[in-house]
């Protein structure tokens, strides 16, 4: 089964360049890494590649063999003026590293299937976003794009955890969390607030036998509460911020950050993330500059949470 955002299938590289000019460090398996050695030797041009392909040094995660170098101005060592990669013109693009072949996807392997979502770090994601229409959930057996296999960014089961914790009921719970960030009856930040009293809620559960009726309880309960909510009069023809955070948080929470880092984590991470958005929006005058503003907001702040969690979790 695969389960993956409408977004997915909707998506396009618009060969702007950023993610190779972005401040991060692509790195790369030892398969790749000897694939590379061996091109560059058929080509005689060992001494480029020592520059541009540079082992990792000490422990490295798994599957980080090495990462691609850097030019002195910034940027991917392949990154040509035309914002093209060379070693893909060069080799194709299934020579590429899977960082490389993979983002702005990004797969799970989960309980229910490979579940497929896009980094809002890419400015062609952003654009993609910026729409009216609230993101969709779609299964199917069939992958809606070409996936590499085994390339997973993490790794979810939820009948692992005991039955005494809220994470066994991981997956009701991401479901209820979406449905009220996309509960447009209330502002965004009335429905950050529902988000954090929930997760207090359900993270405050005795662990006992009852733990699964009292976790129904407590969704049944916010699902009264939204019903009776007044719709909010929104004539627009064109995405808001209000809108475009909406899309964002969808996106983050369908990444299983609540089952990555717990319950009580998550929800700070949320908060945080809700806090920086909300004080660029505060300073904005016009709502072209703040969707421009809020846009990139959110890219840096996707961009710090792949690649430079740990200030985020601090």
């Amino acid at each position: 089964m695969y389960i993956y955002l409408d977004i997915i299938k909707e998506f396009s590289c618009e060969m702007c360049g950023q993610c190779c000019r972005n401040d991060w460090q692509v790195t790369m398996d030892e398969e790749s890494y000897s694939r590379n050695a061996l091109l560059f030797k058929e080509r005689g041009r060992e001494e480029e590649f020592s520059k541009a392909f540079i082992p990792i040094t000490g422990k490295g995660e798994l599957g980080e063999y090495a990462y691609i170098a850097k030019k002195t101005s910034g940027g991917c060592w392949f990154l040509a003026e035309d914002h093209l990669c060379l070693l893909q013109g060069e080799a194709g693009h299934s020579h590429l590293d899977a960082v490389c072949q993979t983002y702005p996807r990004y797969p799970m392997n989960t309980a229910r299937g490979m579940e497929l979502t896009l980094s809002f770090s890419c400015p062609a994601v952003i654009k993609l976003v910026s729409r009216i229409e609230p993101i969709k959930i779609l299964r199917s057996e069939e992958p809606p794009m070409v996936i590499l296999p085994n390339n997973y960014v993490v790794h979810i089961f939820p009948e692992q955890q005991s039955i005494y914790n809220p994470l066994h009921y991981y997956f009701e719970i991401e479901h209820h969390l979406l449905d009220i960030i996309q509960c447009r009856q209330i502002t965004i930040g009335e429905r950050i607030q529902l988000l954090k009293e929930t997760i207090w809620k359900i993270d405050d559960l005795k662990k006992d036998d009852t733990l699964g009726q009292k976790l129904n309880s407590i969704i049944y309960t916010n699902y009264e509460l939204m019903d009776g909510k007044e719709a909010i009069t929104q004539s627009t023809e064109h995405c808001t911020p209000e809108i475009l955070m909406e899309n964002f948080f969808v996106n983050f929470i369908f990444k299983k950050p609540f089952y990555l880092y717990g319950l009580q984590k998550g929800i700070d991470l949320i908060e945080k993330i809700w806090q920086a958005i909300e004080s660029v929006r505060k300073h904005a005058d016009n709502l072209p500059k703040d969707m421009e503003d809020i846009s990139q907001s959110i890219m840096e702040l996707e961009l710090q949470y792949s690649h430079n969690r740990k200030s985020l979790l601090t």
